[in-house]
């Protein structure tokens, strides 16, 4: 699963490793933290216009959409949140990713359990 988190400006440029540490502790935090855990979030991350991203893909596209999510086939999706978008599979990642790169190009990708990071911005130039 990738995730994608709309990063503030300016915010860990150049420290793309801790950016990706910090934001899996947040992912993994115990509940008796989440109030930190969201400040936390707050001072890292804007949240996504879910209503605009959904509009904008609705439009240009022809997914399926239903709970919240855009099914690309019968098995992926990905999922838009307010706090981050979600990416269950990598088979049509490219074409996805496009989609954000036009919403935003200050989003950080990181699926946790490859321990793979990486700046949207840098995946099109």
């Amino acid at each position: 699963m990738y995730y994608l988190f709309i990063i503030k400006d300016n915010f860990f440029k150049n420290h793309d490793e801790y950016l990706y540490e910090i934001l899996y502790k947040l992912k993994n935090m115990h509940k008796e933290n989440y109030n930190y855990g969201i400040s936390l979030y707050y001072n890292i991350c804007n949240l996504f216009d879910t209503q605009a991203l959904k509009y904008y893909v609705r439009s240009k596209t022809n997914l399926k959409y239903k709970n919240n999510k855009f099914y690309l086939d019968k098995y992926n999706y990905f999922e838009i949140r307010k706090s981050c978008c979600v990416v269950n599979n990598d088979k049509y990642l490219k074409e996805i990713l496009c989609i954000f790169y036009i919403y935003n190009k200050n989003i950080f990708i990181c699926n946790f359990d490859t321990k793979e990071y990486f700046w949207l911005r840098d995946k099109f130039k």
